[in-house]
C-alpha cells in the first residue's frame, strides 16, 4: 500500500478549514483502497494579535466589516456549504473571537495520543456549532477529556508551558514559507495544495503525487 504525509496548516476558529478537511475527508475515504495516510494537524494563528483572554465578537465584526445591522451576514455562503456537508455553523453563537494558541499547544500534545484529528474536530465543533470560547482553559479541558486525553494531565499541561515554544516554533516554520491563507496543505513535505477544494480536487492532485513519487522512486 502506498503512503502519503499530509501536513494540515490550519487554525481552530477558520471556517475554510472545516469545509477543506471535510472534503479531504471525502477524497481520503476514494483513494483509501490503495493508499494509507498520515495526517498531522500544524498552527498557525489568524488572529495572532487576540489578547489571551479572547476579544468581544460583536466589536471585532464592526471593526473589520462596518456596521452590519439590515446586512446580511458575510457568513450566509458558508453557512450554506456547511450544511451541505452536514456541519453546522453557528456564527451567532459565539460571544468571542478567542485566541487560539493554547489550543493549537493541546493540538500538539494530543499527537502523543494520537487523536489530533479527533481533536481538531472537537475543537472546530465546539467553537462554529456549540459556539464555546476554545480560548478558554475550562472548554479546552472539556473538549480534550471527551475526546479520550486523560482529565488531570491535560489539566497540569494547561497550566504548564508545554509545547509551548514547540507550537511557537511549528507556526513559525509556516510563516517563513510564506503561508498567508489556510488551510494549506504539505503532502510528503514538498507538494503543497491551499484552500476549501472540492474531494474531486484532491483525488486529482492527490493522484499525480502518487504518479510523481512512483516515478522519483524508478529514477532513484
Amino acid at each position: 500500500m502506498e503512503k502519503l504525509r499530509i501536513d494540515i496548516v490550519s487554525d481552530v476558529v477558520c471556517p475554510w478549514c472545516v469545509i477543506g478537511f471535510i472534503n479531504l475527508q471525502k477524497a481520503m475515504t476514494q483513494l483509501s483502497p490503495k493508499v494509507e495516510f498520515e495526517i498531522n494537524w500544524k498552527p498557525y494563528e489568524l488572529h495572532p494579535e487576540i489578547p489571551e483572554n479572547g476579544y468581544d465578537k460583536k466589536l471585532y465584526m464592526q471593526q473589520r466589516f462596518g456596521e452590519l445591522s439590515g446586512k446580511a451576514s458575510p457568513y450566509k455562503q458558508i453557512e450554506k456549504i456547511g450544511k451541505s456537508l452536514g456541519f453546522d455553523f453557528n456564527f451567532s453563537k459565539s460571544e468571542r473571537i478567542p485566541n487560539t494558541f493554547n489550543a493549537h499547544r493541546l493540538l500538539w500534545k494530543a499527537r502523543e495520543f494520537g487523536i489530533q484529528t479527533e481533536l481538531s474536530e472537537a475543537l472546530f465543533k465546539c467553537y462554529f456549532t456549540e459556539g464555546k470560547d476554545i480560548g478558554s482553559k475550562e472548554v479546552l479541558l472539556e473538549v480534550a477529556t471527551k475526546v479520550g486525553m486523560d482529565f488531570k494531565t491535560i489539566q497540569l499541561f494547561l497550566d504548564s508551558k508545554e509545547g509551548g515554544k514547540e507550537t511557537a516554533d511549528e507556526e513559525m516554520n509556516f510563516i517563513e514559507k510564506s503561508i498567508g491563507a489556510v488551510p494549506t496543505y504539505f503532502i510528503n513535505e514538498k507538494y503543497i495544495i491551499q484552500g476549501g477544494q472540492e474531494p474531486e480536487t484532491f483525488v486529482s492532485f492527490l493522484n499525480k503525487i502518487l504518479i510523481k513519487e512512483k516515478q522519483n522512486e524508478v529514477s532513484g
